[in-house]
């Protein structure tokens, strides 16, 4: 059963990260929007606060945002103590990348542990449009208790009255947007278990009118999700779609976690690549996140090594001033945080062009929506809950 988080479209502070401008008022502001994400963790009781500072920020800042913090969270109704007689312990660091400001509160209770991220950029000196790099921004839809493999907006939008459809290993659940707030109207049994496989994936591809496919290891699944939820899947060995167009298709190893290597398209065309986690379709190339821990990219039947060291999960999107953005994980294991940047191609190689999005657990799972101006995330936080994000590329900060 999916635990909706309620915090409708409110700007960039939905989630574990909102970016701010910045000035003095600002910090006042996002000390606010700390406190906020950190009461939406945990209800307010005795707390204990301890703040480090690795930013460049001086000591006179640094006492001032404290100050902030503590009178933010006791207007929120917390009790300020110490670490012997608080229930909750919140460890928060001050840290920068170079064009923001990011900080860090790592929520404790028991043995659970929660991380909330804020980030407010720096003021501009100087710079020029031309300079500018891309900006990720994120919304945090839905929080999920148990595995969560993909979602996907059937209209392509956020709105009064949109639609989402959240896929499970078990389940499909349609939601519709009422009031700023995702209310579950129907769930649907798959009625058909997935082959057993290294890690649970999945894919829902939207269709025409309401419909869409869905794809788990050795089942594929048709259904609707217009008035009323409904499902039907089968044993399969299909080929599972790269893009919502179905343009690009890619046969999965089902007691695996990763495809195997053999394409596939409707118009007939076909060819054989290494065995890879994920691929990003760009508009001449497609990129892919090998088993290997390289990546490569595929042209005009040729594959060519890419130098950039990346995670499991890629996918394009494009900006206003970009038409083939790769986002890409950092690389690393699904034991640690995970980070997410835009690369673009330059002189046959990828460069940054943004600076990382944290989250606060690994990246499970990354798509291109199918606008192609936003990509889906699916990541898994700390304490084992899985929530999904829709994430957009803007120019400029």
């Amino acid at each position: 059963m999916l635990k909706l988080i309620c915090r409708g479209l409110l700007a960039l502070s939905v989630g574990l990260l909102a970016v701010l401008p910045a000035a003095s008022q600002d910090f006042v502001f996002a000390t606010n929007q700390l406190s906020a994400q950190v009461s939406q963790v945990v209800a307010p009781t005795s707390v204990s606060v301890a703040i480090r500072n690795l930013s460049s920020l001086d000591d006179a800042t640094v006492s001032s945002i404290q100050a902030g913090i503590v009178q933010a969270l006791q207007s929120r109704g917390w009790r300020i103590g110490s670490p012997q007689a608080s229930e909750v312990a919140i460890a928060i660091t001050l840290g920068e990348s170079f064009r923001n400001y990011v900080w860090t509160a790592e929520i404790a209770k028991a043995a659970s542990r929660e991380v909330r991220i804020v980030e407010l950029a720096k003021p501009s000196a100087g710079r020029t449009q031309g300079d500018d790099p891309v900006t990720l921004s994120r919304y945090l839809l839905i929080s999920s208790e148990t595995p969560l493999l993909d979602i996907t907006l059937p209209e392509g939008k956020i709105g009064e009255g949109a639609h989402l459809l959240a896929l499970s290993s078990t389940a499909t659940q349609l939601f519709q947007l009422q009031s700023t707030q995702w209310r579950l109207l129907q769930t649907q049994p798959l009625g058909q278990r997935p082959l057993p496989s290294r890690d649970a994936r999945g894919r829902i591809a939207p269709g025409q009118i309401g419909s869409f496919d869905a794809y788990l290891p050795g089942v594929h699944c048709t259904g609707n999700a217009t008035s009323t939820l409904t499902i039907g899947c089968r044993e399969s060995d299909d080929p599972w779609p790269l893009t919502d167009d179905r343009q690009s298709l890619a046969f999965y190893a089902p007691s695996r976690n990763y495809f195997n290597g053999v394409l596939s398209s409707p118009k007939g065309q076909s060819g054989t690549v290494n065995a890879f986690f994920s691929a990003a379709v760009l508009s001449d190339r497609v990129v892919f996140a090998n088993v290997d821990g390289h990546a490569s990219m595929a042209q005009s039947g040729r594959s060519t090594p890419i130098s950039e060291r990346w995670g499991s999960a890629i996918a394009a999107i494009q900006s206003s001033c970009r038409t083939d953005l790769v986002l890409a994980s950092g690389a690393g294991d699904f034991q640690q945080a995970d980070s997410l940047a835009a690369y673009e191609m330059l002189n046959s190689q990828f460069r940054p062009v943004s600076e990382p999005m944290q989250f606060a657990g690994p990246l499970l799972s990354l798509k291109t929506a199918p606008d192609r101006q936003q990509a889906i995330a699916i990541a898994v936080t700390p304490s084992g809950r899985y929530e999904a994000y829709l994430l957009t590329a803007r120019c400029g900060t």
